[in-house]
């Protein structure tokens, strides 16, 4: 009888030191999730001037590429009177 009180007793303390080194972890990791918790609307209302300048910068771009899209391309095509074989002839613009 000695013998399983003394199992049992052994088994407790093991399971008792499982659970709080359990315990602790989860007290670490509550600690760092309560400080994000905190510091993230801080983080967020920070990048809000960044991302409106990002948002403008964006239009700028997307006005440009349009503008550019918009203005027809020149053709450049080389001279048909020009018997020469060689491809570096000097093109003109029509």
């Amino acid at each position: 009888m000695s013998v399983l009180l003394a199992t049992a007793t052994t088994a407790s303390t093991a399971a008792t030191a499982g659970m709080s080194l359990f315990m602790i972890i989860g007290a670490i990791f509550g600690l760092i999730l309560t400080v994000l918790w905190i510091l993230v609307p801080f983080a967020l209302f920070g990048i809000k001037p960044l991302l409106r300048e990002l948002i403008a910068e964006q239009r700028r771009a997307n006005e440009l590429s349009a503008r550019i899209a918009a203005t027809p391309a020149q053709v450049v095509v080389a001279d048909p009177r020009d018997l020469r074989t060689d491809a570096r002839s000097e093109p003109y613009v029509r």
